[in-house]
């Protein structure tokens, strides 16, 4: 995922002062490094505002889009595949609905997966945090939700903790936006 930013369609969003480009390669280092961005990066790397993020996610224009909030929260802790973002800013279009439709098919497990560098049943909190681009007390609050299943129920709530990969898998295909 290490990939750096093509030059922004001008059709997909409003117009914004050039960076430097410089400060456009820094940002691209250091924001497609996740496999997910939340809704600020997402932000800096389309340079759109959140009305036009929200249009493409909600529109489907923006493929793998996730809700990690907690239960009963009436805020919502949105990230997106850095991929998502990329073929938005490589197709300088919005998708068909055909192609919207075909986009639904997709295995999930194919999104999933390459997010971890490991086959193991369980993933650590920390690495989940990572990837989700979280901090781990909200993993540890997912967990406490029983939205993610503990591998082992004793911790302590400052030492990464193991998930069931399943659990974490489970949760994420139910959060999808479509």
């Amino acid at each position: 995922m290490n990939t750096t930013l093509p030059a922004h369609p001008p059709a997909l969003a409003p117009s914004a002062a050039p960076l430097p480009s410089a400060g456009r390669e820094l940002l691209s280092s250091i924001t497609l490094q996740a496999p997910l961005l939340d809704v600020a990066a997402a932000r800096l790397a389309l340079r759109c505002d959140e009305r036009q993020l929200m249009d493409w996610l909600l529109g489907g224009d923006l493929e793998w889009a996730f809700d990690l909030r907690r239960a009963g929260a009436r805020r919502a802790c949105l990230r997106i595949l850095t991929e998502s973002i990329l073929r938005l800013q490589q197709r300088n279009r919005l998708l068909t609905p055909r192609e919207k439709a075909a986009q639904r098919l997709h295995p999930f497990r194919d999104v999933f997966d390459p997010m971890f560098h490991h086959h193991r049943p369980f993933l650590l909190s920390t690495e989940l945090a990572r990837v989700w681009a979280c901090s781990a007390n909200h993993i540890h609050n997912l967990a406490e939700d029983g939205l993610l299943g503990l591998v082992a129920r004793d911790y302590h709530p400052c030492q990464a903790v193991q998930i069931s990969r399943q659990t974490a898998f489970d949760f994420m295909q139910t959060r999808r936006i479509l």
